[in-house]
């Protein structure tokens, strides 16, 4: 897993004290372990999000740390925006909005549970710009927790990297014969 800092960690073998009959007998458990802890944090960003949007809704004075930021801003815009005079419906743009964002992001604990890299990097990058909004807004406690949830993204991220390194063909396989012509 350390191979993002250039060294190299041996990987699991069977019990032969022989270095050059050892064999892998596979991915380290822990790697697996990473992968989904990391991905699940989507799901719970998602709903903590989903939390603090009903919350604000309903005129609660609280927000989970864990929930996503662009949301709550949104939840604040529609709000002042309907004080200044715009019609209701305004709420519901903005309801619409934090449902596409969380849907997002479950989304992403799904794909991110398959083992799509992509998905990890994309959410990764997402929550980070989520922390930055908040630590623009002063709110340094929700940024803190937005750097120990995106600590445990990027653990699931480089362990579904080490993981695809594990599973990858060593060799490609040749292309089959053609098929022979008849004339």
């Amino acid at each position: 897993m350390s191979d993002i800092l250039g060294l190299d960690e041996p990987r699991p073998t069977t019990g032969t004290s022989n270095a050059e009959n050892a064999v892998a007998t596979g991915p380290d458990p822990e790697l697996e372990a990473h992968v989904k802890r990391g991905a699940n944090w989507f799901y719970w960003i998602a709903a903590l999000s989903v939390v603090n949007s009903a919350a604000f809704l309903l005129g609660a004075n609280f927000h989970f740390l864990a929930g996503l930021g662009i949301t709550e801003l949104f939840d604040g815009l529609s709000e002042a925006l309907i004080f200044n005079g715009a019609p209701d419906f305004v709420r519901a743009i903005a309801v619409v909005f934090d449902l596409f964002v969380v849907i997002g992001f479950a989304l992403a604990g799904y794909w991110a549970n398959k083992l799509v890299a992509p998905v990890f990097l994309i959410g990764i990058v997402l929550y980070f710009f989520d922390g930055l909004l908040a630590l623009a807004f002063s709110d340094i406690f929700m940024a803190l927790f937005h750097a120990f949830a995106l600590y445990q993204l990027i653990r699931g991220y480089i362990a579904v990297r080490e993981l695809k390194k594990f599973y990858k063909p060593d060799a490609l396989l040749p292309a089959p014969p053609p098929p022979p012509a008849f004339g």
